[in-house]
């Protein structure tokens, strides 16, 4: 079977670009229009799909190409939500879609846009070249990921497991790192774990007043005091290099320095919302913030926050946990399967004497709600991102480079096509 990859490349970035174009911000979310997107090219394919309404204007698409049933299913997914943006900050249109001197910029170019597109091209290649499957091939894409899953993922375990009686997915959580680079290729991570999400709220509360007049029970000042106390003790705290339980690993990550891989296996916390007053010259009488953390599985969510409030020892400032079921998911599946080594033959194809690492991913995916009912989820993108590329996550500016994305879209297809088309 031969593939004209310059008439698919060229069909592909089109697809993307038109994809782009669409706001699916969340919040509101509004992915309806991506699934509607969807559709109309599913329906050119002539590919069965399923729709699933969880809120107004929020759906979820499933789509799938039936094989012969030797092996349980592979789940190709995404999410179609993205981030909000400050369109000021951006010195591109967020939504447009352009492509500049070799960069597709737009908001989720790499969070994650162009995934979805490289997980579509895979798709409709097995479709339209009428490949004998193993295993039922599907295509999801869910919304809501970015507010944690309730109407995404989460309401599709809930409400309809039976669509996912299948051994494998794959989705975000995992990629190339161009500017890591060991045996003279680059390092690969595939998440097959993530850490836990521990979003916690504060509160302080004080006495209000006029702005002229200090006293010593201002709620900002409160809050301030209390976030200055956690954000030294997390600094101090804080594993500055690579650090893993495995000792192979940290023989080959010794000398590697980079934001993401050093976070992925210890506590993180970071401020990401503050909210007090509503006019200058008035004191407020409560102050909010908003901690971000994601905590290894092995820390108690509860445990972590009880951490915090001894160290900022004021029983007046209330402690929240707003992601009170994390702790009882399963985050972690399994590493050697035959998925993992599929991976691994076609990146040694392209890439000879490269170094595929199993990767706690440092931030929450969808693939935790999978591996909670027994699923091999991963998450990899198959692209070789750069540090400035991987910085535009969540992210003004946010882009992928056109050979990221093109050769992103053969990977994916060899991987699909390989799994799918063995025979056992």
């Amino acid at each position: 079977m031969v593939i004209n990859w310059n008439n698919i490349n060229r069909e592909a970035i089109s697809i993307f670009q038109e994809y782009l174009a669409i706001d699916t911000s969340n919040p509101p979310g509004n992915e309806k229009l991506a699934t509607d997107f969807f559709i109309n090219l599913l329906l050119k394919e002539k590919i069965e799909f399923q729709t699933f309404t969880t809120a107004p204007n929020r759906n979820i698409l499933y789509a799938k190409i039936t094989g012969n049933d030797s092996n349980k299913g592979l789940m190709l997914c995404s999410h179609s939500d993205v981030v909000p943006v400050e369109k000021e900050k951006w010195t591109k249109n967020p939504f447009g879609g352009e492509m500049i001197k070799d960069k597709i910029y737009g908001r989720g170019a790499i969070d994650m846009k162009s995934c979805t597109i490289m997980q579509f091209i895979a798709f409709i290649l097995i479709k339209r070249h009428k490949v004998r499957l193993n295993r039922d091939l599907i295509f999801c894409i869910v919304p809501d990921e970015e507010i944690g899953s309730k109407y995404g993922m989460s309401w599709l375990v809930d409400n309809h497991p039976e669509l996912l009686d299948i051994e494998y997915s794959l989705n975000e959580g995992g990629y190339g790192f161009s500017d890591i680079r060991i045996n003279n290729q680059p390092l690969f991570g595939i998440g097959y774990r993530e850490k836990k999400i521990c979003w916690i709220k504060i509160t302080a509360f004080g006495i209000p007043g006029h702005g002229s007049q200090p006293h010593g029970t201002n709620a900002t000042a409160k809050i301030t005091n209390a976030l200055n106390k956690i954000i030294a003790w997390h600094q101090e705290n804080y594993n500055e290099n690579f650090q893993s339980k495995d000792d192979d690993l940290n023989n080959i990550m010794n000398e590697v320095i980079d934001p993401e891989l050093v976070a992925m296996n210890q506590s993180t916390l970071n401020i990401t919302r503050l909210n007090a007053g509503n006019k200058h010259n008035v004191i407020p009488a409560k102050a909010e913030a908003i901690l971000d953390c994601r905590l290894p599985n092995y820390i108690d969510s509860n445990e972590f926050i009880h951490t915090i409030k001894n160290l900022v020892n004021d029983d007046a400032i209330l402690f929240e946990n707003l992601s009170t079921n994390e702790d009882n998911l399963i985050l972690e599946c399994e590493w050697d399967t035959e998925l993992i080594h599929v991976i691994k033959e076609v990146l040694n194809n392209d890439y000879p004497n490269n170094i595929t690492i199993p990767l706690t991913s440092a931030y929450g995916t969808d693939n935790r709600f999978l591996r909670n009912i027994g699923i091999n989820a991963y998450g990899f993108i198959p692209s070789i991102f750069s540090l400035e590329e991987r910085s535009g996550f969540h992210n003004h500016d946010e882009y992928i480079t056109k050979e990221n994305f093109i050769n992103g879209c053969k990977i994916m297809y060899k991987i699909t096509e390989k799994l799918c088309s063995k025979k056992n």
